[in-house]
């Protein structure tokens, strides 16, 4: 029995157009979570940002004191301010902010021991000038929000 001229794939040439498909999307998938990833001294520098951020609220909190925290290029730095009584000295934290970013314009906020401050947007640029992230900070101890652009 002779077969005609046929006209299609077989099954083996289908699982290996089908394994090469999901092989490239499998790639992509791989270099989207590398590129989201981001740079890991960013990463570190919003960790730190955010344990000093909290234990800035704590120490406000147990020790009636207030803080003055300042933004800058180079670094942020949390004072610790005394407003009605103080247990001991609470030494003041910077974080050094990663060469990637830099805010742009410098900003000076004061959180209350009750938790309170002026509602406040940082803009932080990555090295070419454009917005890489907005750090909205809000009143209360509710803290701030970092959206990535």
């Amino acid at each position: 029995m002779k077969f005609k001229n046929r006209r299609g794939f077989t099954v083996v040439e289908l699982l290996v157009y089908l394994a090469v498909i999901i092989g490239i999307l499998m790639i992509n998938l791989m270099l989207i979570k590398v590129v989201e990833a981001g740079n890991p001294s960013e990463r570190i520098f919003w960790n730190s940002f955010d344990s000093a951020w909290n234990r800035m609220i704590m120490n406000a909190k147990a020790e009636d004191i207030y803080y003055r925290v300042s933004i800058r290029d180079t670094d942020v730095t949390f004072y610790p301010m005394y407003a009605r009584r103080h247990a001991g000295p609470i030494r003041s934290e910077h974080i050094k902010v990663p060469s990637s970013m830099h805010v742009r314009s410098i900003k000076t906020l004061t959180a209350t021991d009750d938790g309170f401050t002026a509602p406040t947007t940082v803009i932080w640029l990555d090295q070419e000038g454009h917005v890489k992230y907005d750090q909205k900070i809000q009143m209360g101890w509710s803290g701030y929000r970092v959206e990535k652009r």
